[in-house]
């Protein structure tokens, strides 16, 4: 399972989702596509939301074995912050390997995490191991500029989404929880 976390992560990170905090980056549409082909690949049917042109988050739910157990949410965010390549000594859009580590803006903070949910919920999928109780997988746009367009616009628009989720799993402490969190799915 490493080798293919490591590659979901290089791909990830050669998808430029740069956040500004204004519209004027590439949003995150193109790696939501990308998060929502590999979990097709493996039977899991997402959903695609955009709040504003480009700003893209998706959401998918597994039926877990116990329908009557509270859900999970796993999230992650498929933003990162803006890089110029003329600060790094590597592309910050290459996803090299290089010194044993992947290299790339989003390759400590989320790209991995997602890689790492996709990677464990493929294998699963691939094994015909459902989990014990749902599990809803989310992930956002915006959250490097505060979760207006991605986290929060999802529970406002589509609290359904998050029915029954009681905890949540996710690496970062910003606002994609605070908003999940207020927003019902606790």
């Amino acid at each position: 399972m490493e080798d293919e976390v490591v590659r979901l992560c290089q791909e990830l990170i050669r998808i430029d989702t740069s956040n500004p905090g204004d519209h004027s980056g590439p949003g995150e549409r193109v790696a939501a596509e990308y998060v929502a082909e590999r979990l097709a690949e493996v039977g899991v049917e997402a959903q695609v939301f955009e709040s504003h042109p480009k700003r893209t988050s998706l959401v998918a739910r597994i039926e877990g074995e116990d329908r009557s157990r509270d859900a999970l949410l796993l999230h992650g965010h498929l933003d990162v912050v803006p890089a110029r390549k003329e600060d790094w000594t590597r592309d910050p859009f290459g996803g090299e390997i290089a010194d044993g580590c992947v290299w790339g803006r989003g390759a400590v903070d989320m790209k991995d995490m997602d890689a790492m949910i996709l990677a464990v919920v493929r294998q699963r999928m691939r094994e015909g191991r459902k989990p014990p109780r749902d599990v809803v997988l989310a992930f956002l746009a915006d959250e490097e500029a505060g979760g207006k367009w991605g986290a929060q616009w999802l529970v406002q628009e589509h609290p359904e989404l998050f029915e029954g989720c009681t905890e949540a799993v996710g690496r970062s402490g910003g606002s994609a929880s605070r908003f999940l969190v207020t927003g019902g799915c606790t």
